[in-house]
């Protein structure tokens, strides 16, 4: 690297696990080369392909970096020039209109990728009459897994791993790691700790339909059909309850509802669970003898357990699994995080997450059909949303303000998104984004945005109980802002006393006073390297529950009802759940629906991650589409056989909602009966590489997928487990 170069500390925001970064860049304000941070403490130099194209996307000639305004018809793509004050007075006056008009709860905030935003998405809705989340994709990521282990266990956290962050455990402290439903895009910054474990006589089992790359060095690799984990995870508490691979003392002393639990497993033998999942009978029994009497860390992911019918249950008996695997929060097993983050912490929100958001004054759609998603989960359900501005019922809703997000190519049923945002009821669409994405062809104005490498500023800084300081490596082209600018100036207009700061940097630094009490100037955040807090995850104190660490009133125990760790809980019945965990065949399977199934035989997956995007994001960067030019679909042999289709061939994925097409990728890493698709969509060209686009509707994978049925009381989508056909393009 020559010596004129820049180099710039800092941390990548391209997804939640803030990698440490160092950009290098020379005097023409150009970002030269990013390579992953060795030195930063977590993450250790582990960097992916979404981050990398920061370099590009910097200076990338199709990039907005202006404010537009709409001078044609919806989606006619003609668009001007605007200043930011121009915009601003836009979204400014018609707010307080709409507010004053139709009352607040007309004015919908979208979140998406979690770039910057989170708690100060929640403050916004604040400012401008609203609570809560707004419009964000909680059905289906995060909080079906984080729930349960809230009710379960009072903590609000997906899951817990000690070799998260020690390079160093030892065979005895970890004896088994399962990854469920895991790939590493989702861990990228633990493969290095999960691979020293497993040199040490760790023993990992990877639990995920597909093939991927973490289950090829998984000691045990177990495939079910998507949507059966809550009976894989029953079953697995059958063998370890009937062979007493538990801690008895645990059990006694710290859960409540064993014995109901006991009764509950009766119903899911591993032969039923077999019969269920399809995984096999001695896979099942293997499984539960390795992770049984043995500290363990059951870690699982997003799309097995939220994306289907079936969440919040699926969520219920891991909790439950990893609770019966106990003691929690020892070394090696399920280890609770000291702290939320600010996104949980009213000082910063200004909500009150005991507010009953089911009350009728609460404004909050979806709160009757779903009732769980609106009080539990804290915001809109968002195919109610969409809805509502069609048909102007519970309440109209007539102004959009995505940032971060792209509705058409995030959530299901995208027909219904897009007759929404052509709706003549909507009076305006605002979206801050770097490109001009599906969505934002039919915005009224689109705002630029900075990158993080462009940027000061960033949140989730908390989750490991260290602040990772940000620093500018380039200046931002043209007139992009942070977002933190841009919400606070619309807040401060609404309201001035709940946006008191000159800038996102006094934000920022009032925000690490109100969540440490640390008093910074500029200069020490940016450039004194990490900071140590007080929850400082490597220094863990373990067994917070037996030292009243976890417990509002700083008893022993656990923040439920009972003070104990529930294998039945009480609270799960006041949404219509079972207090104890069950299964529930998922809405549309060849099972569930046998009618549906003469048709479309196949169960769709849209859940695949790839190493290169984050999302739908960066499919038009040249560096990144080159690594997946086309959109594909991996088909197990035999389900292509009986259908034509050979290696390469264009096909079409057919569902009762709609059609889009792909390149068929034929390999055993697909599970037989199953076809498996990756979430970006492949939304734009690149022109760099002569490849297309295909909108929203071309290769989108939620075309496929409906918005209801779901979840009874979350809404939770099927988004990994309903059903398609797949035919060999322009077949009959």
């Amino acid at each position: 690297m020559s010596e004129d170069l820049k180099m710039t500390r800092t941390v990548c925001m391209g997804c939640h696990d803030r990698c440490g970064a160092l950009v290098y860049s020379n005097d023409e304000n150009k970002i030269v080369k990013i390579t992953g941070d060795p030195d930063h403490p977590f993450s250790r130099g582990a960097f992916c392909g979404s981050g990398m194209s920061q370099r590009f996307i910097h200076e990338d000639k199709d990039r907005v970096i202006y404010p537009l305004r709409r001078v044609g018809e919806r989606g006619s793509g003609k668009w001007e020039r605007i200043s930011w004050d121009e915009a601003m007075e836009t979204i400014i006056n018609k707010t307080k209109e709409l507010q004053e008009k139709y009352g607040p709860e007309s004015i919908v905030v979208g979140q998406g990728t979690s770039r910057t935003i989170n708690d100060w998405h929640c403050r916004i809705n604040h400012t401008i009459g609203t609570h809560g989340w707004g419009l964000a994709p909680l059905h289906v990521c995060l909080n079906p897994l984080i729930l349960p282990n809230a009710l379960t266990m009072g903590v609000p956290q997906m899951s817990g791993g000690d070799v998260l962050y020690r390079s160093d455990a030892n065979p005895e402290e970890s004896n088994t790691i399962v990854l469920w439903g895991v790939s590493a895009m989702g861990i990228i910054q633990q493969i290095k700790y999960i691979r020293k474990a497993q040199e040490k006589g760790t023993k990992i089992i990877s639990i995920e339909p597909r093939l991927n790359d973490l289950a090829m060095f998984a000691d045990l690799h177990i495939r079910p059909r998507p949507g059966t984990d809550g009976a894989l995870a029953l079953a697995f508490m059958y063998i370890i309850i009937k062979e007493e691979l538990y801690d008895k003392e645990w059990i006694e002393k710290w859960t409540y509802g064993f014995e109901e639990l006991k009764e509950r497993v009766e119903k899911y033998s591993p032969e039923r669970a077999s019969e269920i999942s399809g995984v096999p009978v001695e896979q099942i029994y293997t499984a539960a003898r390795m992770m049984g009497n043995t500290p363990t860390a059951v870690w699982p992911m997003l799309g097995p357990n939220c994306m289907h019918s079936n969440a919040i249950q699926n969520g219920r008996a891991l909790a439950c699994l990893q609770g019966l695997l106990g003691p929690i929060d020892q070394p090696g097993g399920f280890l609770i995080s000291p702290k939320t983050g600010p996104h949980f912490d009213q000082s910063v929100t200004l909500w009150d997450m005991g507010m009953d958001m089911l009350a009728p004054e609460s404004k909050v759609i979806g709160a009757d059909e779903y009732p769980a998603f609106a009080q539990l989960g804290g915001g809109q359900w968002p195919h109610g949303v969409f809805r509502a501005v069609l048909t102007e019922k519970p309440w109209p809703v007539k102004m959009f303000v995505f940032v971060a997000s792209d509705p058409l190519m995030c959530y299901e049923d995208p027909h219904t998104i897009a007759a929404a945002l052509q709706s003549p009821n909507l009076e305006l669409t605002v979206v801050k984004d770097f490109y001009i994405t599906p969505t934002a062809k039919y915005a009224d104005i689109i705002l630029p945005t900075e990158s993080w490498a462009e940027c000061e500023i960033m949140d989730e800084e908390m989750g490991c109980g260290v602040i990772m300081p940000t620093a500018r490596a380039v200046d931002p082209p043209g007139e992009c802002k942070n977002d933190w600018e841009f919400l606070l100036s619309w807040g401060k207009a609404l309201n001035p006393e709940q946006w008191p700061w000159e800038d996102s940097r006094e934000m920022l630094l009032w925000r690490i006073k109100q969540m440490h009490g640390l008093e910074l100037t500029w200069d020490e955040y940016a450039n004194g390297g990490l900071i140590s807090t007080e929850f400082d995850v490597r220094n863990r104190v373990y067994l917070k529950h037996e030292k009243g660490l976890l417990r509002a009133d700083g008893q022993p125990g656990f923040e439920t009802q009972t003070g104990l760790f529930e294998f039945y809980c009480q609270a799960m019945t006041a949404f219509g759940y079972d207090a104890l965990p069950d299964y529930t065949e998922p809405a549309e399977t060849p099972y569930s629906t046998p009618s549906v199934a003469k048709d479309y035989p196949l169960v769709f997956d849209s859940g695949h991650r790839l190493y290169s995007f984050f999302h739908s994001a960066w499919t038009n960067i040249p560096q990144q589409r080159s690594l997946y030019p086309n959109p594909f679909a991996v088909i197990h042999p035999e389900d292509a056989k009986e259908r034509g289709i050979v290696d390469g061939d264009w096909i079409e994925i057919i569902s009762p909602r709609g059609t889009i097409k792909a390149k068929a990728e034929v390999s055993l890493e697909a599970l037989k009966g199953v076809v498996f698709v990756p979430r970006p969509g492949w939304k734009h060209e690149c022109d760099e590489l002569g490849l297309p686009g295909y909108d929203w509707d071309g290769a989108g994978p939620n075309v496929l997928v409906p918005a209801e049925p779901c979840d009874p009381s979350y809404g939770s989508s099927p988004m990994r487990s309903t059903l398609c056909q797949v035919r060999k393009e322009g077949a009959k």
